[in-house]
């Protein structure tokens, strides 16, 4: 009921529609009940009294009823339709929101693939249910009702004595209704995970085919759609057990109410106006109970997807603005200090788990180039993921000019500082908005600018539309280089205080890294930067090199003074010094 309730808030923006439908709904059950009686009066007054002026009069009534109805049905589906898409429309836009501020600590965990079925099946079924499903279940009870009131007032006995079967079609519905509901919540949690084997499967068929497990992933994606196969089919058997016996308990009702009709008109206690109304009435018995076993599997598909869609909704945003005294991000200008910054991930227990940071402690100057050392899974990016707020400090403080990060206007603090991930991502769109995704209303020349900075403006040249190239869906496009260059030249256009170059040349051959880095000297000019990085070529000009083991600082130095100490830092000096000399 909570989650019902939950639903029907999102109706309240469209609650003149609601209103007009509703209205609109009741004026058409009210016509469906007063058609029959017109039809009792034909018999009756009409016929029965072989008065022609009357049959006319109340035939072109029925007319005219079924005009009008026909014009409200159309402005009720009208309206209905209107009130779900606003419903879904809302949901989606609040959902993907969300989304974008959920932490990085969300994501970790978060499947893709289950993202994507809430954000569309998930929705539809709620859709469904509040655009088309709730309204016909409310016609369907005023028709029920409405009809019951009509034919007591014509002949009360009969009306009770067809009635004696609607029991048991209530009981049938209600274990319908009992059993239904876990079948559609076990068929959306397996259309989750459908969906998250195909979205899994597309993005990494480079290397399904690399390894040539297609089979493999065949086999995988057979056996999560069997399943979801399955659960459908035992949703099935339900409503195939369901429905014909709802159907038939129907159909006693009608047989009954013939029967008894039929003893009672001849009997003289009945009018043959009367007995022919109340088959009309009857199917406003019928066919209400009948289509509420559908409506119930609407009722409960939206049922078991909102809570879905809700789980996402009720996560807690854990990193945001602090809601006291927001600093002006334009003030930054560089200096950031590491204040005894410990990190433990959300799953981690501070007292008894490591850290994947302990006990940093760093002061590093505006323009101040920092590189940043270290074996694979010593902290290197969780380091400067602290930066950017993509996760927030266990312990300590990470201050820029004086100024804990927390303090900061988030999106402000992430537009100074510039970030090329170790992972890089490009959108399916052009090359030039690729580049200028950080600053959109950037010239052409300034474009340009940095994609020189970052090597790749020649390349770009050669394309077949120069910057207008669409390089495909994750950049497919590019060799692993070139989005390298093209992200570099995204980071180099927004011109941030704070540049974050994490294995930014990792993929590039060293002739073309070496030119990156004579054309980053010029950029890197008063600007504090960061260079996570493995070839020592990529560190060679950093004014001081951080050395990382197991989440502490183990050496800290420039170039000079780390080579003439034993460590891990001349250990890889000289592996790289013997793999070049091979």
């Amino acid at each position: 009921m909570k989650v019902l309730i939950r639903l029907m808030k999102y109706m309240r923006p469209s609650m003149r529609w609601v209103v007009i439908s509703t209205a609109l709904m009741l004026l058409g059950t009210l016509l469906d009940l007063i058609a029959p009686w017109m039809l009792k009066q034909v018999f009756d007054e009409g016929i029965g009294e072989s008065n022609a002026k009357i049959v006319l009069v109340f035939t072109l009534g029925l007319i005219v009823l079924q005009i009008v109805k026909s014009t409200g049905m159309f402005w009720q589906g009208y309206a209905q339709e209107l009130v779900g898409q606003n419903v879904v429309y809302s949901l989606r836009r609040q959902m993907y929101n969300h989304l974008q501020r959920l932490s990085f600590t969300y994501y970790d965990k978060a499947q893709t693939g289950q993202l994507m079925s809430r954000m569309t099946g998930d929705i539809e079924s709620v859709k469904n249910f509040i655009g088309f499903g709730a309204m016909a279940m409310f016609m369907g009870i005023a028709t029920f009702v409405g009809t019951i009131v009509f034919m007591m007032f014509i002949q009360w006995k009969v009306t009770l004595l067809s009635m004696a079967t609607i029991p048991l079609l209530l009981f049938a519905l209600y274990r319908f209704n009992k059993k239904v509901g876990p079948a559609w919540g076990q068929i959306r949690e397996q259309m989750g995970k459908l969906t998250t084997t195909l979205q899994e499967n597309i993005s990494g068929i480079r290397v399904v085919k690399a390894f040539a497990r297609e089979k493999v992933e065949q086999d995988k994606f057979e056996s999560r759609n069997d399943q979801n196969f399955e659960t459908n089919m035992d949703r099935a058997r339900l409503e195939a057990k369901a429905f014909p016996l709802m159907n038939f308990y129907g159909g006693v009702v009608f047989v009954t109410m013939v029967w008894f009709s039929a003893y009672f008109v001849a009997r003289g206690e009945m009018s043959l106006g009367s007995f022919m109304a109340f088959q009309w009435y009857t199917w406003g018995i019928i066919w209400p109970l009948n289509m509420l076993g559908w409506q119930i599997n609407i009722m409960q598909q939206a049922l078991k997807a909102a809570p879905r869609v809700f789980e996402v909704l009720d996560t807690p945003v854990d990193i945001n603005s602090e809601t006291g005294d927001i600093q002006d991000s334009n003030r930054i200008r560089g200096n950031v200090t590491f204040d005894g910054v410990s990190f433990h991930f959300a799953d981690q227990d501070p007292s008894t788990d490591t850290g994947i940071l302990e006990g940093i402690s760093l002061g590093v100057k505006q323009g101040e180039v920092i590189a940043v050392l270290g074996s694979t899974g010593s902290g290197k990016s969780s380091l400067i993921a602290l930066l950017s707020r993509f996760y927030d400090v266990s312990q300590g403080r990470l201050l820029i000019d004086g100024i804990d990060v927390r303090d900061y206007e988030l999106e402000g603090l992430r537009r100074k500082i510039g970030i090329v991930p170790q992972e890089t991502f490009l959108f399916s769109a052009t090359i030039r908005e690729n580049i200028a995704y950080g600053v959109p209303e950037a010239t052409q020349e300034q474009i340009e600018w940095a994609a020189r900075k970052a090597q790749i403006h020649s390349f770009i040249e050669t394309m077949p539309f120069g910057y207008d190239t669409i390089i495909g869906e994750r950049g497919v496009g590019l060799s692993g280089g070139q989005r390298q260059r093209v992200a570099l030249a995204r980071a180099i256009l927004m011109d941030p205080p704070i540049l974050v170059l994490d294995e930014a040349t990792a993929s590039v051959d060293t002739a073309t890294e070496s030119a990156i880095h004579e054309e980053l000297l010029e950029v890197m000019k008063g600007r504090t930067t960061f260079i996570i990085a493995q070839r020592l070529s990529s560190v060679k000009r950093a004014d001081r090199i951080i050395v990382l083991d197991g989440g502490k600082i183990v050496q800290q130095g420039t170039h000079r003074e780390l080579f003439e100490e034993e460590g891990f830092f001349r250990n890889l000096f000289n592996q790289q010094e013997a793999a070049s000399a091979r």
